[in-house]
């Protein structure tokens, strides 16, 4: 997988777009870049997706409604957008199909997941909810809501965090790289907290990885 930065730069340098707080993301042996609509008038509003079969770059136009996306998320070979109204400031969400290129409405409940970082497992959405304590959040689409999985100690957690999955097991970064594994298979909870390993910050200082790219290799 390439680093954000990486990515960014080379299409900066394809484009020529001055473009600024992209949002990506890797589906299907394919890279998605869009938002960061630019500096000036003359930034594209455009997709930009980068093929790893022919090993380029194409742009088609934004099919959003709206461009005002705040949030990607892969889920069942589709990409959740996540948006801010610009006219109300509430969220909601919609969905992009990669196969016919075309977007549509989807129920926005989901669009919670904007407030929290985010992983998916085994086609699984989650999302660490740190509102009021820390808690992981399980996306159930049958239902169309939000069930929790269990609860975090804060003090372990050293929030605010970021998520990142191997296998089956999702990883809690918090300040200091302070790091709390779960596994999935093993989950269970004890007086409403989840069962984890933890360990403690490999940093002196309390560095937040809010805003940080955290990726999988």
């Amino acid at each position: 997988m390439l680093l954000m930065k990486c990515i960014v730069m080379m299409l900066l340098q394809i484009t020529g777009a001055k473009l600024h707080q992209c949002l990506l993301l890797a589906l299907n042996d394919k890279i998605y870049v869009t938002g960061g609509l630019g500096l000036t008038d003359k930034s594209p509003n455009s997709w930009d997706i980068y093929d790893k079969a022919t090993d380029s770059w194409f742009s088609h136009k934004n099919p959003m409604l709206t461009p005002d996306i705040v949030k990607f998320v892969a889920l069942d070979d589709e990409l959740v957008t996540i948006h801010k109204a610009s006219w109300n400031r509430m969220y909601f969400a919609g969905i992009y199909d990669p196969v016919d290129q075309s977007w549509r409405g989807k129920e926005n409940e989901i669009a919670l997941c904007w407030s929290g970082p985010t992983v998916v497992v085994d086609g699984t959405l989650y999302m660490l909810d740190q509102s009021l304590g820390t808690k992981l959040m399980m996306w159930i689409n049958e239902t169309k809501e939000w069930v929790m999985v269990g609860r975090l100690s804060d003090k372990l957690t050293r929030p605010p965090c970021e998520l990142v999955a191997i296998g089956r097991k999702i990883y809690v970064i918090g300040k200091g790289l302070s790091t709390v594994t779960i596994d999935m298979d093993m989950a269970a909870r004890v007086d409403g907290f989840l069962v984890s390993s933890s360990t403690g910050p490999l940093m002196e200082h309390d560095f937040s990885p809010e805003k940080c790219s955290v990726i999988t290799i």
